[in-house]
């Protein structure tokens, strides 16, 4: 209502007004603009006033029980213990006990224990001991009291995995972050999502608390604090009661292990004292019995994760992508793996690439690639401004690279002669992209045909100032820039300023290119782990400095036969006076430009880890009960496989399937 009034109906109204025409397309409607606006203002500040009490609204508050319902199910459903279930034909998994600090009895009621303590507790345990599903089972459980009673909370799960995912520099402020995933999990507008807050309307459940890094651990208990009603941890947290996951019994083991029976009958007569003391956990007794699952069990290993993984791996012909792909995910270390398919920022993942595909990058694809661009302007340069013109940017380009010093200092070839077929496919990317910047230069050249002569004058000589204050270094760059304006002021007396606008149109589209270009790489290049980068940086290359000049002398051919006009010639030169503050991260748009082509740089990398079939691949380890699917997000189906898949030796584990 706002966007319609301020941008349509208002300025029609105004204009019409002050004598102005009404707009074609209201026709006779035209004297109603100025009721029409009262009436949408007053409509709005009613929107807007409902929006503010409109949280006791009873379709808003079932429609969102329903929608933590749906979520909460799925969740149960998609996790390891209810495809252990399935699998195996069981009703369900053994029942687990809680115990309140400082109470001796355990109890099997959760919920009891919930309401006993004041609704506020940490659930702790150790990994896979099952907080999580005891988690969303009490969850389920407060939505069917929602239900039931109208003045009770509306509960929600939270995963703090996402408060400081996807490789954000520093933890989002936790009530944004909480709201946001309000609705984004339920559909609990910020407007309602914040009124019940205030009013203590819903509960918030959180789990994941062990996924946040240790240096914002305390950060994030302080926030939660005001909010949070059940946490699950594998520590204590201050102030809060803590509630003590019990281990599983042999009692219990042994009757589930016959619940299965006979596909199981082989594996009780296996367990050794020290398999009976690591088995105390859902996740250990689920791990067991997917690995064994109707098969003769002679001996069993300490490590369920690792032997459970093997299993799962082993009925694929080759395994050695898929398990390079499942630990490069795992160390990706992010909730949902859904977004890997279009990957996440370089600051996330390129770290955790091996040297090769980051050399070939450095060495073979980018200095290729410049040359190429090089080469396809001074073609094009001149082919339509003169050879003058073209052998300047030749020559203004290669000391430009060397000026900027991004590209030289990082390359050196180890001695290999492999990667031709990536420099020949950088070389062509670059002259594609060449003639698309040289065709940009044309255009922004012939902008200023039509302009009197004394505002082009003026125009080229301004431009020249500021373009002369970024490329000079020092405090005081004011009298060089000056200076250096004087040249276009003196020789446009005898050339005209047309064909030096023509000149530095072109000029300044390569600046641009080829400064966003450096500060690209340069941006790639920090990601990098230092020792990579050491390995990198042995010396220069001994060709690198040589071919771009030789290949722009080359390009400069393209302008035989037309010497054209030194005046074009010197517009080019002040026009790749931009290079340099086009290459420095802090001016903008240039460090927005550079940010996007640092990720299209890196894109490709990450094919050696995963390849284009990325979707197949997902859908290949949820076969193999590794990822698991809530609502289109992939994520591994238990924390302790995300961390064993990142922490693995992938030619062993190949061989292990193989075995």
């Amino acid at each position: 209502m706002c966007l319609v009034t301020v941008v349509l109906l208002l300025p029609a109204a105004i204009s019409v007004s002050t004598g102005g025409a009404v707009p074609a397309f209201l026709g006779e409607f035209g004297r109603w603009l100025w009721p029409a606006v009262g009436v949408m203002v007053l409509v709005a500040i009613g929107l807007v006033i409902w929006e503010r009490v409109r949280g006791h609204e009873t379709s808003n508050r079932t429609a969102a029980l329903d929608r933590v319902e749906a979520r909460v199910t799925s969740l149960l459903a998609s996790s390891l213990a209810a495809q252990t279930q399935i699998k195996l034909g069981v009703l369900r998994q053994p029942q687990l006990s809680v115990r309140a600090e400082g109470e001796e009895v355990s109890s099997s009621d959760l919920e009891a224990v919930y309401d006993r303590l004041g609704h506020t507790m940490v659930l702790v345990g150790p990994v896979g001991s099952g907080r999580s599903t005891l988690l969303r089972e009490l969850c389920l459980v407060l939505v069917e009291r929602a239900r039931n009673d109208p003045d009770a909370p509306i509960p929600v799960v939270v995963d703090l995995a996402t408060w400081r995912a996807y490789g954000t520099r520093k933890p989002t402020e936790f009530t944004a972050w909480l709201l946001r995933e309000m609705n984004r999990r339920y559909g609990i507008s910020r407007s309602a999502g914040t009124i019940w807050l205030r009013r203590e309307r819903v509960v918030v459940l959180i789990d994941g608390l062990d996924e946040v890094p240790r240096v914002d651990r305390a950060l994030c208990e302080s926030e939660l604090a005001p909010f949070a009603s059940v946490v699950c941890s594998t520590e204590p947290i201050e102030n809060l009661p803590s509630v003590y996951v019990e281990p599983l019994s042999r009692g219990q083991v042994l009757e589930y292990i016959a619940s299965v029976s006979p596909r199981l009958d082989s594996l009780e007569s296996a367990l050794t004292p020290a398999i009976w003391e690591r088995l105390d956990s859902p996740l250990a007794l689920n791990l067991l019995a997917l690995t064994h699952l109707d098969r003769q069990v002679d001996t069993i290993g300490t490590d369920f994760v690792g032997s459970f993984v093997v299993e799962r791996l082993s009925a694929q012909r080759a395994a050695g992508p898929t398990i390079r792909a499942l630990k490069f995910l795992a160390r990706l270390d992010r909730p949902d793996l859904g977004a890997p398919v279009h990957m996440p920022h370089r600051r996330a993942w390129l770290p955790l690439l091996p040297t090769r595909p980051l050399w070939l990058l450095f060495v073979r694809a980018v200095p290729a690639a410049y040359a190429g661009g090089v080469c396809a302007v001074a073609f094009i340069t001149g082919l339509q401004l003169g050879m003058w013109s073209a052998l300047v940017f030749a020559v203004a380009a290669s000391l430009l690279l060397v000026l900027v010093n991004r590209l030289p200092r990082v390359f050196h070839p180890p001695g290999r002669a492999h990667g031709i077929i990536t420099a020949v496919l950088g070389f062509v990317a670059g002259v594609f992209a060449g003639f698309l910047v040289a065709l940009a230069g044309l255009w922004l050249g012939g902008i200023g045909t039509s302009w009197p002569y004394a505002v082009t004058y003026v125009f080229v000589v301004v431009a020249t100032i500021f373009l002369a204050l970024g490329f000079v270094p020092g405090d005081a760059p004011v009298p060089w820039a000056v200076l250096i304006a004087a040249a276009p002021g003196v020789s446009m007396i005898w050339t005209g300023p047309y064909v030096v606008l023509a000149g530095m149109g072109m000029g300044f589209s390569a600046g641009v290119a080829g400064g966003v270009f450096a500060a690209a790489v340069g941006r790639v290049w920090r990601t990098v782990r230092p020792g990579q980068q050491q390995r990198m940086r042995l010396g220069r290359p001994w060709w690198i400095q040589p071919v771009v000049p030789m290949l722009g002398l080359a390009g400069a051919l393209g302008g035989l036969g037309s010497f054209g006009s030194w005046g074009t010639a010197l517009g080019v030169a002040l026009g790749l006076l931009v290079t340099p503050t086009a290459a420095r991260d802090y001016v903008w748009p240039f460090d927005a430009l550079a940010e996007v082509a640092a990720e299209g740089l890196t894109r490709p990398l990450s094919l050696g880890e995963l390849s284009f079939r990325r979707k197949a691949l997902l859908h290949l380890a949820q076969d193999r009960l590794l990822l698991t699917r809530v609502d289109g997000e992939y994520r591994f189906a238990h924390v302790a496989l995300r961390d064993h898949l990142a922490k693995c030796d992938p030619t062993a584990l190949v061989r292990a399937t193989r075995r």
